[in-house]
């Protein structure tokens, strides 16, 4: 059985019939973090491992996108074709390092925002925006960035779903 995407609205957010198999979709999630119960360092750990892994199985998939930790929560924006973001989404949500995972909003795209991130991490309100590379040694931070407005709307929507402002309870 196909595991379907559906909004928090219950409506089809992939538009049914499919779209073409090029097709590309912008989906956002957010979800509670179990990474931060292994202390401190475990937490880093685990997510430069995400970053790792993430950054090289999304440019061989064509999938762009950022994410948020603040706290113990996650927020992710992916971007790239129909059928790869939402079986990407399904292993996603089968992944033990979170739970409490929310689809915020799963849409076509006219065209990538994050086209040069295969996964960018980024800071809370009010911080600098730092990509951070992933090396064998851990995280280290690289040179910062311009942000365009179409980004930042999605980045704040990030932002908002970690602090609690569109986590609706």
């Amino acid at each position: 059985m196909e595991d379907k995407i559906i909004s928090k609205t219950g409506a089809d957010d992939l538009h049914e019939p499919a779209l073409s198999p090029v097709a590309l979709i912008r989906l956002i999630y957010r979800s509670h973090s179990l990474l931060l119960g292994s202390g401190l360092a475990a937490q880093q750990d685990g997510l430069a491992d995400i970053l790792r892994v993430a950054r090289v199985k999304n440019a061989a998939e064509h999938v762009t996108g950022a994410l948020v930790l603040y706290d113990d929560w996650f927020a992710q924006v992916l971007e790239g074709p129909e059928a790869v973001v939402c079986a990407l989404f399904v292993k996603i949500k089968a992944d033990a390092r979170h739970d409490q995972i929310e689809l915020d909003q799963s849409q076509p795209a006219p065209a990538r925002l994050f086209a040069h991130w295969a996964m960018a991490i980024v800071a809370e309100h009010h911080q600098p925006d730092m990509p951070l590379i992933s090396t064998t040694a851990g995280l280290s931070q690289g040179a910062p960035w311009r942000i365009s407005h179409e980004q930042e709307k999605v980045l704040t929507r990030l932002r908002d779903l970690t602090r609690g402002y569109g986590r609706g309870s």
